[in-house]
C-alpha cells in the first residue's frame, strides 16, 4: 500500500488536515506535563523534509512549475512509473 501525504487508521485514509484537527483534540485533553513536553520535543525536533513556506514563496513555487511544464520538463505517469521501479 502506498502512503503519500495520508495517514491510514483503522482503513480510513485521513488528510493531513485531519490529522492536525485529531492531535489537537487529542493534545487537549493530556493533563500530564511530561507527555505534553515529550510531544512537544518530538514534534519541534521533527527532521521534516519539508520547511514552511510564505504564501509568496508557495505562489513562486507555483509559478515555477507551471513554466517547467510549459517548457516540457515534466514526465509522464508511464515514465515515472518505469522510473519508480528502478528504486
Amino acid at each position: 500500500m502506498e502512503i503519500n501525504r495520508y495517514f491510514v487508521v483503522k482503513e480510513k485514509i485521513m488528510s493531513i488536515a485531519e490529522i492536525r484537527l485529531q492531535l489537537h483534540q487529542v493534545i487537549d485533553t493530556v493533563d500530564d506535563g511530561e507527555k505534553l513536553e515529550a510531544i512537544y520535543t518530538l514534534l519541534k525536533n521533527s527532521n521534516s523534509p519539508y520547511k514552511s513556506m510564505s504564501l509568496d514563496e508557495y505562489v513562486g513555487a507555483i509559478d515555477e512549475a507551471r513554466q517547467e511544464i510549459k517548457g516540457g520538463n515534466y514526465m509522464s505517469m508511464d515514465e515515472l512509473e518505469k522510473e519508480a521501479e528502478n528504486w
